[in-house]
């Protein structure tokens, strides 16, 4: 019987990809009217961009293999460039997280960091990097509580760990989890400079990866259903036995992959199922469409000090576009849309004069649950793959492995809850 696979975003479709080359036909069923989740495309001004900015680093090895599993051209559709983070701040000078250099990895890497933030500064990163191992080893504690037992400045904190805190696990520093963003560090900083290597999509995400999953799925013998609700599962003595779609259709079926965000799992599952699952924190972009001759320094750049957390220049794609990211709760929340677009205007020319006072344009993307919070503990709290009812499997981001919530992380458990999915059928 066919498995039928809930939620079309990039786990879903990873779940799907994975069960179909291993020869197991599948109905992936889509609420939306198009795959992606969080990272899909929207239409905008006469362009199409994404829901959200995501970054991606050349770590992501799964996400990449799995493309290329699929016939992406990988080297195509990214635009790799070494990594060159400036994070400007409103009260220190810049500070340079960057590779670029004479001096070969990871020498390269310490020269930026020495010349902006100082050999004292150069000296508290690797104690932190040191460290990394034995914080793994240890109770999970706040990222807040790691940095001030490793010594580290009020200036590196402000300028450098709670903007790449807020980039990864969308958790503020007080809350977030030292395990997790101690991952995020070793296998970005610590593996090489490949690892940290930036990838600037030349495409919408939507074009980059969904639009292509599903084309492959369908053209090996499966079935790909869009704008269609599940409305519940249908679970008898313990094992799953079908679902029930919004306008009340069953559909059979002894193995069900739930794939959707945590509230619509939550949803689906807790009557059957009970998990004390993480909660979900929103992110923001705010994109900006300025003249087609404007452009950053770099693909992205930091900002500290500000509500306005990291700028990217989507120019690649839409010339003058650029995107704002806004991670985690906070005060932008409450603001209205013209308001919110008029302060990052002016957040953005402070720290870079040369960008103009006024936008032509502004669109604001406010994703209330865009991934589950990254908090202390949240080791325990994710779930597995494998339930306690028979024939029903758990993907998405929130499911347990080493990575907050990413495109990787989604990519990985898709991948992985398919993978045991099909050994436990056979």
């Amino acid at each position: 019987m066919t498995t039928l696979i809930v939620g079309g975003g990039w786990s879903g479709l990873a779940a799907a990809i994975a069960c179909v080359q291993r020869g197991e036909p599948v109905h992936l069923i889509e609420s939306a009217k198009q795959l992606g989740g969080r990272a899909r495309n929207v239409s905008w001004n006469g362009h199409i961009i994404d829901n959200g900015q995501h970054l991606m680093i050349g770590a992501y090895d799964r996400m990449l293999a799995m493309m290329m599993s699929i016939g992406v051209d990988t080297d195509s559709v990214f635009q790799r460039q070494a990594m060159d983070i400036v994070i400007y701040d409103t009260e220190y000078p810049a500070l340079k997280l960057s590779s670029k250099s004479f001096l070969p990895w990871p020498l390269s890497l310490a020269w930026n960091l020495a010349s902006s933030a100082g050999l004292s500064g150069l000296k508290q990163v690797a104690i932190l990097q040191s460290s990394i191992e034995n914080t793994l080893k240890s109770k999970d504690i706040s990222v807040s509580e790691w940095l001030l037992s490793k010594k580290q400045s009020k200036r590196l904190i402000k300028q450098l760990w709670e903007p790449l805190c807020l980039a990864t696990l969308n958790t503020p520093i007080k809350e977030a989890s030292a395990h997790l963003l101690a991952i995020v560090l070793r296998d970005s900083l610590g593996k090489g400079k490949p690892a940290a290597d930036l990838l600037i999509p030349r495409q919408p995400l939507g074009d980059l990866f969904p639009r292509i999953a599903a084309k492959y799925i369908q053209q090996h013998g499966s079935k790909v259903s869009l704008a269609t609700r599940v409305k519940s599962l249908i679970v008898e003595q313990q094992k799953v036995t079908g679902l029930v779609l919004g306008d009340g259709t069953q559909i059979e079926a002894n193995t069900i992959i739930v794939a959707t965000n945590l509230s619509k799992s939550n949803q689906l599952l807790s009557s059957y199922i009970h998990y004390h699952l993480p909660a979900e924190y929103p992110i923001c972009t705010v994109y900006l469409q300025y003249g087609a001759e404007t452009r950053l320094a770099a693909p992205m750049l930091g900002m500290s000090g500000t509500i306005s957390q990291w700028i990217f220049d989507r120019s690649e794609q839409t010339p003058g576009l650029m995107a704002v990211v806004i991670s985690a709760p906070g005060e932008h929340e409450k603001m209205a849309k013209e308001a919110l677009i008029s302060l990052v205007c002016k957040e953005i020319h402070q720290l870079f004069p040369a960008m103009p006072e006024q936008v032509e344009q502004g669109f604001v993307i406010r994703e209330k649950r865009a991934t589950f919070a990254c908090t202390v503990g949240i080791e325990q709290q994710r779930p597995q793959h494998q339930t306690d009812i028979a024939g029903l499997w758990l993907a998405g981001d929130y499911v347990a492995n080493n990575y907050p919530a990413t495109l990787e992380g989604a990519i990985r458990n898709g991948e992985n809850c398919a993978k045991l999915m099909v050994a436990d059928l056979k």
